[in-house]
């Protein structure tokens, strides 16, 4: 997960009225919410396309950038 790349950009040493490494750690946070909630709402009976939907979702919380 992106855990560390939200920290990172937390802790940035920004020029002071920059919130843009806050604005995207933010953003990150949410991604990675509404991918959980795609994976939680396909576990019930779903549209045929559901299993591709979690295999994206999964993949996507998964991927770490180093």
């Amino acid at each position: 997960m992106t855990d560390d790349l939200v920290k990172r950009l937390r802790n940035f040493p920004m020029l002071e009225g920059s919130k843009l490494c806050s604005q995207a750690a933010d953003r990150i946070e949410k991604l990675e919410a509404a991918l959980r909630s795609i994976i939680v709402h396909c576990e019930v009976p779903a549209p045929p396309n559901a299993e591709a939907l979690k295999m994206f979702a999964r993949k996507a919380l998964e991927e770490k950038d180093d």
